[in-house]
């Protein structure tokens, strides 16, 4: 009798417990990919891993109104890359962005000067058109990504694991050869603290660990700056700065030791590393006449041959180690700095929006960015990570046959004692 009774309260006890823990994973958005996924040494990049990576889906609308005065207007925008080993336009890159444009519709504009999908000498992609507008008229920029961050963490790197540096290779002449605006690599303080922060004999990982640390701790993050960058040396002498100077400072001090760096700019969802997407998240983010919160950010690569480049973040380094680590929550749009914008204007950081007008013009501009979390591999973002949850399984399971044990004796022995 006492068997006749016991099994079916197991079998139902259990059913339920074990389907209760499938929702609980599957409510995680987590995905049967094995984590971390490592890297293979392929087009000289290597000894990376990507531990966690999440999907978005990226809407960019702009659009300008011109009220009166002159309506001549320039614009130029640079696209979200795909950021990969194997693309042609960013050689030696981990994957850390990975893109599609789904659409890019322009209206508004002149069909006789646009060109769409240009690249600069760092070979980032541009959009630039021009427009004549009457009173009411507008241009218009509509563009939809799908872009999947990878957080990219590179593991311990060994001598004999690094190649030699080729310096005739077009890297140094873009990233490290020349002294240029906001990179002072020629000048003579900042030689010496290079070199006095780092060991000679060091590796080129290991003098960027020491650089990173030392921007770190030396400066003082301060808000409020001018939108215009400072450079290296206003940084140094003043110690203080926000991400452009953090930037700065890091890729000077590493190109006077010979490797190559460069500033990456882009923007954020949030500087809030602690934030892990779910499926369905949204924000929202606007540009307009009357001010922005769109949360521009910049931060280092620096390259290592046989290793690729390796991205840093020293600005966030109070918080988190970004040292040789990226997470998910930056969206790159260029790398390098100083950039052409027509017809003779250079300008130090590229970041979306950009236009020329005359001074005269009155317009009414709205560049808007939706961003929506389409899928996720946030192992982190589940309270009871699978395994965790196999085991609870498992503990209760077998608590339940000791019961079933104990209450099958019990029974015994009310029957032998009948």
């Amino acid at each position: 009798m006492g068997d006749i009774k016991i099994k079916p309260i197991f079998v139902i006890i259990y059913l339920f417990l074990f389907p209760l823990a499938i929702p609980i994973y599957s409510s995680a958005e987590l995905s049967l990919t094995s984590y971390p996924r490592f890297s293979s040494l392929t087009n000289g990049v290597s000894n990376y891993n990507i531990t966690q990576s999440v999907t978005y889906q990226l809407e960019i609308n702009f659009s300008l109104t011109h009220n009166s005065g002159p309506g001549n207007y320039i614009f130029k925008f640079a696209r979200l890359n795909n950021r990969m080993p194997d693309s042609s336009l960013t050689q030696y890159c981990p994957p850390y962005q990975e893109s599609k444009l789904l659409y890019n519709r322009i209206s508004g504009n002149k069909p006789t000067e646009t060109m769409l999908g240009h690249y600069d000498k760092f070979n980032n992609t541009f959009d630039s058109f021009n427009a004549s507008l009457l009173s009411e008229q507008k241009v218009d920029l509509d563009q939809k990504y799908q872009i999947n961050l990878n957080e990219i963490r590179f593991e311990e790197i060994s001598d004999s694991e690094i190649g030699n540096y080729d310096t005739s290779d077009k890297i140094f002449e873009l990233y490290c050869n020349n002294s240029e605006p906001y990179y002072e690599r020629d000048d003579p303080s900042l030689i010496n603290l290079s070199n006095n922060i780092v060991n000679k004999n060091n590796n080129p990982v290991v003098k960027a660990e020491k650089i990173y640390n030392w921007v770190s701790d030396y400066l003082t993050y301060t808000e409020g700056l001018p939108a215009q960058e400072k450079g290296a040396l206003w940084a140094y002498d003043n110690a203080k700065g926000d991400c452009s100077e953090y930037s700065s400072l890091m890729i000077t001090l590493l190109r006077i030791q010979g490797i190559p760096a460069r500033k990456v700019m882009g923007f954020v969802i949030s500087n809030d590393p602690s934030i892990q997407p779910k499926i369905g998240d949204t924000w929202n983010f606007y540009s307009s006449n009357s001010g922005s919160d769109v949360l521009g950010h910049a931060w280092v690569e620096y390259y290592v041959p046989n290793i690729g480049w390796i991205a840093c973040d020293p600005t966030w380094s109070k918080n988190v180690d970004y040292f040789n680590r990226i997470d998910y929550l930056r969206f790159a749009e260029t790398v390098g700095a100083n950039f052409f914008f027509p017809p003779c204007e250079i300008i130090s950081e590229f970041a979306n929006p950009i236009f020329s007008y005359p001074i005269l013009a009155s317009f009414e501009f709205a560049y808007n960015v939706k961003i929506t979390v389409i899928d996720t591999d946030l192992i982190l973002s589940n309270p009871f990570p699978l395994i965790p949850i196999i085991i609870i399984v498992g503990i209760f399971s077998i608590v339940i046959i000791i019961l079933i044990v104990i209450i099958k004796k019990r029974s015994k022995k009310k029957i032998y004692n009948y």
